[in-house]
């Protein structure tokens, strides 16, 4: 099953690929556009079956998005792949933290 986001802010499926990757950004957008502001935005990303790089990217995308909107964002639930990822890109600081990070 390809990659999909359910709310409340949930990323699940196989693999995000390239092919869903516009449409999963553009719905995480919306979201976080009609998250309240008091809350830290969650991301769930326990259901992902398998990372890569197209997720990571999405996930920038997702934080930059929360960042112009003011608003704070967390991504939990991380596998040890996209962990790797992640660290071997530089972005931990940004999308790994124990706190929600701020914009």
């Amino acid at each position: 099953m390809a990659a999909q986001l359910a709310e409340p802010f949930n990323l699940t499926g196989d693999e995000l690929g390239l092919e869903q990757a516009e449409a999963v950004k553009a719905a995480g957008m919306a979201l976080i556009e009609r998250s309240s502001d008091a809350e830290p935005i969650r991301v769930d990303l326990a259901a992902l079956e398998q990372a890569n790089s197209v997720t990571v990217a999405v996930l920038m995308a997702w934080y930059r998005h929360a960042a112009i909107q003011q608003k704070s964002i967390m991504f939990v639930n991380l596998s040890q792949d996209l962990l790797n990822i992640i660290e071997f890109s530089g972005l931990r600081r940004l999308l790994v933290a124990d706190q929600p990070s701020q914009p």
